[in-house]
């Protein structure tokens, strides 16, 4: 899943969508939106935001060109404002209201930064919590990323809401401003999948990495006992499947579901002592490389190298746009 909030030029997000087809890969993308400039107290440059019309327009047109319902689907389409720091309160509204009409998956970034609550505070006199369900976005249609900063009693009306949360450990240990308690939302209900969020804070774009550090983030914050392997593989997986409303499909092997899988090298000499346990082993031994890679029953990646040519070659191309950009020789 990709939320797509910058759009410098038109119908980038349908270049997504041809490029994941031409890979192979299952796609989700979200379509993000911010309407709130720097000079209206949003985050962006005035040249990255968009009107409320042209960006509901153009979810409309999204959906209709590559959104699927149908089971086994390669794409859908969610809808996502940024944050209600760089997105209207009609924006939010209108999303909402479009997602139940067709009914799509809501998206938005909430209790990323203690700004936020001043924000909120200044402009709606409530918490972000509060807005987000006078605004009606808590039901479990939704997934949330980050939710760094709420009340106790708040996890526990946003489990009740049955919202789902996406922690991203690795971008807020980058940024050194704290982390979703994934362990304390979970025993409350919560699906709390993984996320990389963007470059600027995450270099790698490694789930494995994500999936790792949602580990030690659990076992730092609630004792070594708290959080093994598999309960982090199980938020990489079926809770990160579920954050899309997509658990009874992917995520998980069983007989029925998709055959999405991922098949792991575990013959390297870090790994020598690791037999007691492989799934431990997985996490702890890293870092891990895919060695084979299968979406929706095609190998995508054998021996760690990709075996469509269409991958190659975009890869070989950015490279390429990568040395120009950054004028490297």
């Amino acid at each position: 899943m990709d939320h797509m909030y910058i759009h410098p030029r038109p119908r980038l997000i349908d270049e997504q969508f041809r490029a994941a087809r031409d890979i192979g890969m299952r796609f989700y993308a979200t379509r993000g939106s911010m309407t709130r400039a720097q000079a209206d107290g949003g985050l962006p440059p005035s040249d990255l935001v968009q009107d409320e019309d042209t960006i509901l327009s153009d979810c409309e047109r999204l959906v209709s060109a590559f959104h699927d319902p149908a089971p086994g689907a390669m794409g859908r389409v969610a809808l996502g404002p940024v944050s209600m720091f760089s997105a209207s309160e009609r924006i939010m509204r209108e999303s909402l209201t479009m997602a139940e009409r067709l009914d799509l998956r809501l998206h938005t970034h909430l209790g990323e930064d203690m700004e936020e609550d001043d924000f909120c505070l200044s402009m709606y006199n409530c918490t972000p919590t509060e807005q987000f369900e006078r605004m009606g976005w808590a039901s479990p249609r939704t997934w949330v990323a980050h939710y760094i900063y709420p009340s106790p009693s708040e996890v526990t009306r946003m489990a009740k809401a049955g919202i789902s949360v996406v922690q991203c450990p690795s971008s807020n240990m980058m940024i050194g401003g704290g982390s979703a308690d994934a362990l304390d939302m979970r025993e409350r209900g919560i699906k709390v999948g993984l996320g990389c969020n963007g470059s600027a804070t995450t270099d790698h774009a490694s789930m494995w990495m994500e999936t790792r550090n949602a580990m030690l983030l659990g076992r730092v914050s609630h004792g070594p006992a708290a959080m093994g392997a598999r309960e982090a593989l199980d938020m990489a997986t079926r809770d990160g499947a579920a954050c899309l409303g997509w658990d009874d499909e992917i995520g998980h092997l069983r007989p029925g579901a998709c055959a999405d899988l991922v098949i792991w090298h575990a013959n390297e000499v870090a790994l020598a002592g690791a037999i007691t346990d492989p799934v431990e082993a997985w996490l702890r031994c890293g870092p891990a490389v895919a060695g084979t890679s299968i979406v929706n029953g095609r190998v995508l990646v054998e021996n760690c190298q990709p075996t469509m040519t269409a991958l190659k070659d975009m890869l070989r191309e950015h490279a390429q746009q990568a040395h120009r950009i950054q004028k490297i020789a």
